[in-house]
């Protein structure tokens, strides 16, 4: 699964010629010093180097980059009701990611595979777009308006609900043939939530249209 996005001596010669003058008569050593003197090397004017042909350098290759992963947010740290509505934000934020990219690791790991069907449906989904090789755009949710239920005294985690947003979602082959587009969507939806003392986990994902995607 790939998104392409398209991001792209002179030498001088010199010859440098130094004369040494030689030494005046004001300068001679007095008789019986034991110093020589010889007169000095005439230096030989080298031949100027061709300059060479200044070279072209090679325009860089344009390089494919995917969509980012979202960061994780700080306040997943907290194991209440403030980490309860990150971690639900989180998940909804991989999705996106998921279906652009076609990585779906991230979706199964904050999964909880015994109770998440619908996590693994879209996983799956995620792992369709990668082995086609689709190109995907859009398709990302924003959720809003958000309440966090007490926690659940028999499963210790805690139902994350509000509206949520889907935006469009055009999908496409390599060479850019239309596959299909997803319409835009929203409505009301469920994110439950527990932190199993290690990390936040997805127990389940519903909406109001009784399906997660």
């Amino acid at each position: 699964m790939r998104v392409r996005r398209r991001t792209l001596a002179l030498v001088l010669p010199a010859a440098l010629v130094l004369g040494l003058g030689g030494c005046s008569s004001a300068d001679e050593p007095e008789p019986g010093s034991g110093v020589t003197t010889s007169a000095a090397p005439t230096a030989s004017v080298s031949e100027t180097p061709e300059t060479p042909e200044p070279t072209e350098s090679p325009e860089p290759e344009p390089t494919e980059t995917g969509p980012t992963p979202p960061p994780r947010p700080a306040a997943m740290d907290d194991t209440g009701k403030k980490g309860a509505q990150a971690a639900a934000e989180y998940f909804i934020s991989l999705l996106g990611y998921a279906f652009q990219s076609g990585e779906s690791e991230s979706i199964r790991e904050m999964s909880l595979s015994a109770t998440c069907i619908s996590c693994e449906n879209f996983a799956e989904r995620a792992d369709s777009h990668r082995d086609s090789d689709y190109v995907v755009v859009g398709g990302e949710t924003t959720l809003s308006g958000l309440k966090v239920s007490d926690r659940d005294p028999l499963t210790g985690g805690f139902a994350v609900s509000g509206a949520f947003e889907t935006s469009e979602m055009a999908v496409s082959t390599s060479d850019g043939e239309n596959v299909g587009v997803s319409r835009s969507d929203d409505g009301f939806i469920q994110i439950d939530v527990l932190h199993d003392e290690n990390t936040w986990r997805v127990m389940a994902v519903v909406t109001d249209q009784d399906s997660a995607e």
